[in-house]
């Protein structure tokens, strides 16, 4: 039996959950959300204390990235989150919305009617309809009170959130809970829907391949598993390796089908569906349907890295999350938007040391502007093989003098006498790094993923954009892009709240194409 809906959501994320809630808000219109990870929700989602849990765990994709030549040939960990409520489910928490001149950027790229001025409803509408936390009244970590002190001793602005956007200066963070519970894409939007008789969500059902016809994408073919299908099916491996069985299934969309899975997964489909650059999808033996050479490209991340200091008295446990405030500011005078954050975490930012050192808290210098660009690419035609994961960290040398330079700025923060009683020694780098050459080996060695994964499907008019300004992929009809992967740049802040003022945008741009 041929199965319809008006619209098939790949993937059950931020973006997805955020669609599925805003499309079945008419009650006329059918959606089926296809979801890859388990409907099974651990309870450590729940707890915003939990979060370092679940990196690595069943709810996370596992990704690794190439070897990263800016980061001596090392391989970094790159957690997307795998279930019901996608990377929500993993993150810290932190709402900020980025700065203004962030979404003005991607206007004067060519991304019209996403300037500030465009986005900012969406912004004000997801505020006022999921409560957030204010971290700095009553429940902060005393060490993350410290910090605060600590930059306004040094000079910096002390603001007081970073509501609209961060602004040079120290704030405390507003956060992603309510009632003390996370409160992610999952709690916010996908659970208030699934009570809707119009929404259907699939989970253990991995997308195989677009289906297209005539220049028109027209469903999804996936796999699910037969406890989740009810159907018998055939043996494969999933990317963790385990045995499944499973049956593959055909979803045809009326109207649209919407890729929601990430900059990950959303060019990775693409590429199996044949949208993607030709040579290299002649290379992997698929045939080519819409030659699009910007599919995968354009790929990035923030990068921090972390100073860390032994604590001179121990260090309260956790009572929120472990990323309460953090400090913005500018590489260079007369910069328009920081590029530049020191987030404070109350905890040790390396495992290993802090089993030897427990009392640890933690500065994490990062580059949220960065200039490095990488690639999301086949390794092989295979939807259960984990694509090539390229951000290319530090491969813009001003990548790596950023960093060095956020690194400086983060010993000046715990040396200040604001923050003396956190400070007994620095653990990382030590005192023995000093020189500008020591402090880059240093980030070399240490950098890592910020987890804030973007720009594989960019939208614009240009030959390399993926999508259109209104999220409709190029050369291929009934079928859009709206997830972090149409993000020309990143914000320069965490991207959660982006991503989801980008769904809700792309739900009023769905409706206005259905009614217009």
């Amino acid at each position: 039996m041929r199965e319809e809906f008006d619209y098939v959501v790949v993937g059950a994320g931020t973006a997805g959950s955020v669609l599925a809630h805003r499309l079945t808000e008419d009650r006329d219109v059918r959606v089926l959300v296809l979801e890859a990870g388990a409907g099974r929700i651990p309870t450590e989602v729940d707890d915003p204390t939990a979060w370092m849990r679940l990196l690595g765990s069943r709810i996370d994709w596992g990704y690794r990235s190439t070897p990263q030549p800016g980061l001596d040939g090392r391989v970094t960990r790159e957690p997307r989150g795998r279930a019901p409520g996608g990377s929500s489910n993993l993150n810290l928490m932190m709402h900020v919305r980025g700065h203004p001149a962030d979404f003005d950027h991607w206007a004067y790229r060519g991304a019209a009617g996403w300037s500030y001025r465009d986005v900012r409803p969406y912004f004000d509408r997801m505020e006022a309809d999921r409560p957030l936390t204010h971290a700095g009244l009553g429940t902060a970590n005393p060490a993350s009170r410290a910090f605060v002190d600590a930059c306004a001793e040094l000079g910096h602005p002390q603001l007081a959130d970073f509501a609209d956007g961060p602004r040079h200066g120290v704030a405390w963070h507003r956060l992603d809970i309510a009632a003390g519970r996370r409160r992610g894409a999952l709690a916010g939007y996908l659970e208030p829907a699934l009570g809707r008789p119009n929404l259907t969500l699939r989970s253990d059902a991995q997308a195989l391949r677009l289906v297209l016809a005539g220049g028109r994408c027209v469903g999804v073919e996936y796999l699910q598993r037969p406890e989740s299908a009810g159907l018998d099916g055939r043996a494969v491996r999933d990317v963790h390796g385990e045995v499944l069985r499973v049956g593959i299934h055909q979803a045809f969309a009326t109207a649209e089908v919407i890729l929601a899975a990430g900059a990950i997964e959303s060019p990775k489909l693409l590429l199996l569906s044949g949208v993607g650059n030709p040579d290299h999808l002649r290379q992997l033996g698929i045939t080519v349907n819409a030659a699009l050479p910007g599919v995968g490209e354009n790929f990035h991340n923030h990068v921090l890295t972390a100073v860390m200091s032994e604590s001179r008295t121990p260090v309260p446990a956790a009572r929120q999350n472990l990323s309460e405030a953090a400090l913005f500011l500018a590489s260079e005078p007369g910069l328009i938007a920081p590029d530049l954050q020191l987030a404070f975490v109350h905890v040790p930012f390396d495992s290993a040391l802090g089993r030897e050192h427990p009392d640890t808290v933690s500065v994490l210098p990062g580059v949220v502007r960065p200039a490095s660009r990488g690639w999301v690419r086949l390794g092989r035609a295979d939807a259960l093989a984990r694509p090539l994961v390229n951000p290319n960290y530090l491969g813009d040398r001003s990548d790596l003098e950023r960093l060095v330079q956020g690194v400086k700025q983060a010993r000046e923060v715990i040396g200040t006498s604001a923050f003396s009683p956190w400070h007994k020694q620095e653990l990382w780098p030590g005192p023995d790094v000093r020189d500008a050459e020591q402090l880059r080996a240093f980030v070399r060695r240490t950098a890592d993923s910020y987890h804030h994964h973007a720009g594989s499907c960019r939208m614009g008019t240009d030959d390399l954009s993926v999508v259109d300004p209104r999220l409709r992929v190029h050369g291929v009809s009934g079928l859009r892009v709206a997830d972090a992967g149409v993000m020309p740049a990143l914000p320069s802040a965490n991207p959660h709240a982006a991503v989801v003022m980008i769904a809700e945008r792309a739900a009023d741009l769905i409706r206005e194409g259905t009614h217009g």
